[in-house]
């Protein structure tokens, strides 16, 4: 399978024993890699007043001006990919929503069943490789930390429920970290969610995202703060999984305007869509989507080659990519969100600046 050559999305690294000013361990300390979902490239330079830990860590570490994510830059293909080091066509998590045309099984980000159930999750992310090392991992809320993967999961782990208070969160974490070495975890995923739903919602300039990076930044402090009132060393990799642009219901492309729905299934719309014809006739799909405004459309075999995608059962013959800022999808979806539609959205080619 094609791995990455890099290692995608690593902004900031530091040693937490080295900022409390101890000599590292002979053994080495756990690695706690933190994703701040959302958290675009330049929020540190955009918002310094509201990540002094941010910024403290990049002072004291490592760090990239910026990275590039996978495609569709979207929160489940990207996270898994963080943890496996494959491209999305290669661990299966091709977007958010998707449709498996090999079993006609339909996976939704949302849906409990589908975050436990083995068969869309491909690789071997980096808990199930310390688990089959004899080492002990664990995972709160990482996005596949909940399927068995190789017949293992992660030595511990929590299933997604964000109503569980960060400080709860952060006792939990500091437990495992308390254990006995033997027992305690070498590998730690984290995930915090704040800046994607504000983001969405309020849009990536806005004073509510300002206020949802300094609550972030403020999580980020309170975990360094308490590793070291415990006297716990421990290396952090602060990653994000995509950035965020401004959308608008003013900035859609119907659908219906172009095919009627009769004619295709569509795999999922929005900041990327994946239709497949439902008489299997791609070049007349194509054809009828020629006049499509504000976006490009493709088959699968011809996106551009930097996407990393190929034909699988899981990848749809036909995708559309809007412009940045534009999202094509269904009336009845439109209509729906119309008073409510979102004001900031990812998805979009990640080699755009704002992805």
């Amino acid at each position: 399978m094609k791995r990455l050559l890099n290692s995608l999305f690593i902004l900031l690294m530091g040693l937490a024993g080295l900022l409390a000013g101890r000599a590292a361990p002979a053994t080495p300390p756990p690695l706690i890699l933190i994703s701040m979902d959302g958290l675009r490239w330049d929020y540190c330079a955009k918002y310094p007043a509201e990540t002094p830990n941010l910024r403290r860590l990049i002072a004291s570490g490592v760090s990239a001006e910026r990275l590039i994510p996978v495609f569709p830059s979207n929160t489940f293909p990207n996270h898994y990919s963080i943890v496996t080091g494959l491209y999305p066509a290669h661990h299966g998590m091709i977007n958010n929503d998707m449709v498996d045309a090999a079993t006609g099984e339909v996976f939704h980000y949302k849906n409990p069943r589908n975050a436990r159930a083995p068969q869309w999750w491909g690789g071997q992310p980096i808990w199930t490789t310390a688990v089959l090392q004899g080492r002990k991992s664990a995972c709160y809320f990482w996005v596949g930390s909940e399927a068995e993967n190789h017949g293992v999961h992660a030595t511990h782990w929590k299933p997604f429920n964000y109503s569980i208070p960060f400080n709860e969160r952060l006792d939990t974490v500091v437990s495992w970290l308390r254990l006995p070495e033997p027992e305690r975890p070498a590998f730690i995923a984290f995930y915090l969610e704040e800046t994607n739903s504000v983001g969405h919602v309020y849009g990536p300039d806005s004073p509510e995202l300002a206020a949802a990076v300094r609550q972030l930044d403020e999580h980020l402090g309170a975990m360094l703060g308490r590793l070291e009132a415990e006297g716990i060393a421990a290396n952090f990799i602060i990653v994000s999984d995509h950035g965020m642009t401004e959308v608008s219901a003013d900035r859609v492309v119907i659908l219906e305007d172009h095919i009627s729905l009769a004619e295709v299934q569509v795999d999922f719309s929005g900041s990327v869509v994946g239709l497949r014809p439902l008489d299997g006739d791609v070049p007349a799909l194509l054809a009828r989507l020629s006049d499509l405004p504000h976006a490009k459309v493709y088959r699968v075999e011809d996106l551009p080659a930097h996407l990393h995608l190929r034909p699988t059962s899981r990848t749809p013959e036909v995708w559309i990519l809007p412009d940045e800022g534009w999202h094509v999808g269904r009336r009845a979806e439109f209509e729906k969100l119309r008073e409510r539609y979102l004001r900031g959205d990812h998805g979009y080619d990640p080699t755009l600046l704002s992805m």
